[in-house]
């Protein structure tokens, strides 16, 4: 599987997780995530257990385990361990368990809420741990590291779904299926709306400004 293969198949199983948890999440970012933390699935944990992000067992897990080696950093120090991971049948299993996870835990909170705006520096460094609360990965230049993968590969710009409840076009409601946002350096900020309007002529009557219900964009 390719690099470019990779990050759509991951991105796509992260939107569709998204929809179906209702939990907002950046999925171009959730995809650079997976490439970062599985080696671009190559890594023993993703290869054994469709274990795409490093998730751990814990008590809770009634389901199989892979026993492995890892690295952590604590209190600055880089340490190996040997820690129990969870295992999928296969890598959608391993996206939506992570949108789960992402949408349970409170301390993911400012993630999410930058989600809902397709934001994804603001939903990284919503990923990272901060005073009395555990962030997804020990590893303080995480976010960095994935925002780096996401600009070599073009994912930065977007499009990245807004999680909006109703979208108007002049006070009307055009029952939009999808909305998204991209930031180019030419044409600024972009939105792209997926749309099946019931009377034909509704796109007609409709002109000028956008205004997205529950959610902002700028």
């Amino acid at each position: 599987m390719s690099k470019r293969i990779f990050l759509d198949s991951i991105e796509r199983y992260a939107y569709h997780a998204a929809r179906v948890e209702g939990v907002p999440v950046v999925p171009k970012a959730v995809a650079a995530q997976a490439a970062l933390e599985s080696d671009w699935g190559r890594s023993q944990l993703s290869l054994e257990g469709n274990n795409l992000f490093g998730v751990k067992a814990g008590s809770s897990w009634p389901s199989p385990v892979l026993e492995l080696p890892t690295w952590e950093v604590v209190d600055g120090h880089r340490i190996e361990t040997v820690v129990q991971f969870r295992r999928y049948e296969g890598f959608e299993e391993a996206v939506q368990d992570y949108v789960r996870i992402i949408g349970r835990l409170d301390w993911y909170r400012d993630a999410v809420e930058a989600a809902r705006y397709g934001d994804p520096y603001g939903y990284l460094y919503g990923l990272e741990a901060r005073a009395g609360e555990p962030g997804w990965a020990t590893d303080p230049d995480y976010a960095r590291k994935v925002l780096a993968i996401m600009r070599e590969y073009g994912l930065l710009e977007g499009p990245h779904p807004i999680w909006a409840g109703r979208v108007y076009l002049n006070g009307i409601n055009v029952g939009a299926e999808r909305v998204s946002i991209a930031r180019t350096e030419t044409a600024g900020v972009k939105v792209y709306v997926l749309a099946r309007p019931k009377r034909m002529g509704l796109w007609r009557r409709l002109s000028g400004a956008w205004a997205i219900i529950s959610g902002r964009w700028g």
